[in-house]
């Protein structure tokens, strides 16, 4: 097993759950979304496209890979959309706990859809690992979650784990940095037309906020996505998702350090039972031939 894929699925865990950090300052600037969005993978695609370029790469595509990437960059879309709706709903950090139930979407269609076994490892990592969620979601004998918010949130995980199963199982005959340029180049078209559809300019007028999203688009994006890719081509779906649990550690410990979420009890205990989760599944690395 490649202890690449483990660091690679770590770090796109940790970039994608410091989201909080840029797009609660952006929320409270007043600046839209949609408009936020749009540069965001706009300007990570461009920033991808300059990668393989400059590596003298080619960007072209067979003819037949083209609806997976423009349904791959529609569900990448969506999961952003739900997501940042979320976050008008609750917390940031409680938003990017409940996103983490991908995971086992993503385990329950590779099994039941393409017959993937799952190792015992795995399931108790994971079974760790939804068992932090729910402590960090617990606050005395209510959820802190709302039910919209949680519908909602679902919906971006639901739109996250079957891009996660279309970049494992789609055949795609291109480079893990091709389909990620492809992919939020079709999430920023996505987002210009949605933008002019509703009568938003796309023009953003302040060099500050322009700077803010493009350093948002590369942490976030750039990193997140593409270490996803390669995450998956090494360790596969299922493993990839597990480690996603570092997301809401960050999550949850940007908004308690930055935006003033308060530090229960619940949150430290929630926060190590996920590491803990994360240790098991790195532990039983050599046990499981399925790893």
């Amino acid at each position: 097993m490649s202890v690449k894929g483990y660091i690679y699925a770590a770090a796109s865990a940790i970039s994608f759950g410091l989201i909080p950090l840029f797009v609660i300052p952006i929320k409270r600037a007043g600046i839209s979304m949609d408009v936020t969005l749009f540069y965001r993978f706009l300007l990570a695609a461009l920033m991808m496209g300059a990668y393989v370029l400059i590596r003298k790469g080619s960007l072209k595509l067979r003819t037949s890979d083209l609806p997976k990437l423009i349904f791959m960059g529609l569900l990448y879309a969506l999961s952003a959309e739900f997501l940042f709706l979320g976050y008008d709903a609750m917390s940031a950090g409680i938003a990017s706990t409940v996103l983490y139930i991908y995971p086992l979407i993503v385990a329950g269609v590779l099994y039941l859809g393409f017959g993937e076994r799952i190792s015992l490892t795995t399931k108790i990592s994971m079974g760790l690992a939804l068992l932090g969620v729910i402590i960090l979601s617990w606050e005395g004998e209510n959820m802190k979650f709302n039910w919209m918010g949680t519908l909602i949130v679902l919906g971006s995980a639901l739109c996250y784990a079957f891009y996660m199963i279309v970049v494992n199982k789609g055949r795609l005959h291109a480079s893990g940095v091709v389909v990620t340029f492809y992919s939020v180049l079709f999430s920023s078209i996505f987002y210009a037309i949605k933008s002019l559809w509703v009568g938003e300019s796309l023009i953003l007028n302040s060099p500050y906020w322009l700077g803010f999203i493009t350093v948002f688009s590369f942490v976030t994006v750039v990193i997140s996505v593409l270490f996803i890719v390669l995450a998956i081509n090494l360790i596969g779906s299922t493993l990839t998702a597990v480690l996603g649990a570092l997301e809401p550690v960050v999550a949850v410990w940007v908004s308690v350090l930055f935006f003033g979420e308060k530090a229960t009890a619940n949150l430290i205990i929630g926060l190590v039972v996920i590491i803990g989760a994360l240790i098991v599944n790195i532990g039983g690395v050599k046990k499981s031939p399925q790893m």
